[in-house]
């Protein structure tokens, strides 16, 4: 098994080792570029060596725990998992290539795969370059894989219709909407048309998004949910278990992910900074054209309803806010109706989960009585991206 965070710190400083101090001042200038400074982040900002360092250091560790969780989940579907070749593109990969996770589904028995394709779209050659030498240091010997890199613009119409012919199972974005249409201008009427060309003849398709956990971005991405539902009829696989209208959106509010992880033990310093390093927050849809859903993977019978928040607990009860049907609903219990062993007290952020009976109070609040059996039926695992 070889450490791919060992692995990165010898890409980034040769066989120096950096103090804490370099590894903090280089990750807080590349983090910085994705949050305060956004709107002033360079088009070229991977050409600046001391940026693509931290970046190497946090943000590729970081967005490929991200991309393997979801990875994980969509092909905790039988009919997903089943199949023995696999066709990605993962437009604006930068360093971050998602075959990797593939490779560790593939070592970890997850997924039975011959064939891998892959082409990871970026514009900035270092990052290729980057990208090209992970990919040769850990992909497997007993898998046949046919990768490449396509220097091109994600905003470009060009290098859509280039890829379209490929029909990729998986199409990915990680953190790229920002990019694509606030520094490139892209409408996203445009954004969709592009989406087309792969639905086309293509049953199998999945369109993986994933943006940062901020209300900005979960809203737009939730609203161009919305969109890509409702014009190309993808349908979603998960968070949502339903295609209609985001709920968040209409109550004006955000809908994110907050997944445990164990990152690398370099990293391990910067919760001493302020700087949140035990959970992977973010926002995502996976979207599929043959209407395949992860609700498929729970019991027929289930209502089936997505914890949208932290288990809230208040004075005499303890309550949460679930997605259910396509709306936003308060759901509660009463301290005085916990059971031993309460599966309610152990629903955390992300879970979906059931129940057998329950109290309506309002249209958008219910009581979970005495007498309603919980289930939790699915709760992302603590995700570990560590080894390959």
């Amino acid at each position: 098994m070889q450490d791919l965070p060992e692995f990165l710190l010898k890409l980034i400083f040769k066989d120096k080792t950096p103090t804490k101090q370099q590894l903090k001042n280089l990750i807080l200038k590349a983090s910085d570029l994705f949050t305060f400074l956004d709107s002033k982040r360079p088009e070229d900002y991977m050409k600046n060596q001391d940026f693509l360092r931290g970046y190497l250091a946090y943000f590729v560790p970081v967005n490929l725990a991200k991309i393997y969780s979801l990875l994980k989940e969509l092909f905790r579907h039988p009919l997903i998992s089943s199949n023995k070749d696999l066709k990605i593109v993962d437009i604006g990969c930068g360093p971050s290539p998602a075959i990797l996770p593939v490779f560790k589904l593939f070592e970890e028995g997850i997924i039975s795969l011959s064939y891998v394709r892959y082409i990871g779209v970026e514009l900035e050659e270092r990052a290729i370059q980057f990208g090209r030498e992970i990919i040769e240091r850990f992909k497997p010997k007993n898998l046949s894989i046919n990768y490449e890199f396509l220097k091109a613009d994600a905003a470009d119409v060009k290098t859509y219709i280039e890829l379209k012919e490929l029909r990729p199972d998986i199409m990915i974005f990680s953190n790229s909407l920002g990019e694509i249409f606030d520094n490139k201008g892209l409408r996203q009427e445009d954004f969709i048309k592009f989406i087309k060309y792969f639905t086309y003849h293509n049953e199998r398709f999945s369109l993986i998004i994933i943006e940062p956990g901020t209300k900005k971005s979960a809203s737009r991405l939730h609203g161009l949910r919305d969109s890509l539902i409702r014009e190309l009829h993808l349908y979603p696989y998960s968070p949502c278990i339903n295609n209609f209208p985001c709920p968040a959106l209409k109550a004006n509010n955000w809908c994110y992910e907050e997944r445990k992880w164990i990152p690398p033990e370099y990293l391990s310093f910067l919760s001493a900074i302020g700087l949140q390093i035990n959970y992977l927050k973010f926002s995502y849809v996976i979207l599929r054209k043959d209407g395949l859903n992860i609700k498929d993977t729970f019991p027929e019978d289930d209502i089936v309803i997505k914890n949208t928040s932290h288990l809230l607990k208040e004075k005499g009860k303890s309550r949460l806010w679930g997605c259910w049907d396509g709306k936003l609903i308060d759901i509660e219990k009463l301290k005085r109706d916990y059971i031993e062993e309460d599966k309610w007290l152990k629903i955390k952020k992300g879970c979906y989960f059931s129940f057998d009976n329950f109290i309506t109070l309002s249209e958008k609040k219910v009581r979970i009585p005495i007498s309603g059996l919980v289930k939790i039926l699915y709760c992302p695992e603590i995700v570990s991206f560590i080894s390959l």
